[in-house]
């Protein structure tokens, strides 16, 4: 299944933190060109975000703030996923998803927000987001 979970570090001071969520030279080329960059909130516990795939777009996650349970399932193997993604004080956790990998959302916390940066930026005239439910 075409997924990968990365620890990234976070540069800490008396001011908070940085992370460096995506560089340039972590992309394949065919990721090199921008596509969008946008982030999700989830207002209650259980709430759903996410039920489908993608066919031609990869996207980067990583929680910001609360926990999130994380389904992925494979739509061509079936194979499937399921884990928890927390934020942390420590650390922050990034979350690659590649095509065809269907993907769900579940905030697990009262709050979330979800950082995404996609390869592709989003079109309604030409859809790349295809319905899966997962949750």
């Amino acid at each position: 299944m075409d997924f990968q979970v990365s620890y990234l570090l976070k540069h800490n001071d008396h001011r908070g933190y940085l992370v460096e969520f995506l560089k340039h030279g972590e992309l394949k080329d065919q990721n090199k060109r921008f596509g969008q960059i946008y982030y999700v909130t989830f207002n209650n516990e259980n709430l759903v975000r996410g039920n489908h795939y993608h066919k031609h777009t990869e996207e980067w996650f990583g929680v910001i703030f609360g926990s999130l349970q994380v389904v992925l399932e494979d739509v061509n193997t079936k194979e499937k996923k399921v884990f928890e993604l927390h934020a942390s004080e420590n650390e922050f956790v990034r979350l690659r998803i590649g095509k065809e990998i269907a993907h769900a959302f579940k905030c697990l916390s009262s709050t979330a927000i979800l950082l995404d940066y996609a390869n592709r930026q989003y079109d309604p005239d030409n859809n790349d987001r295809l319905p899966y439910e997962l949750l």
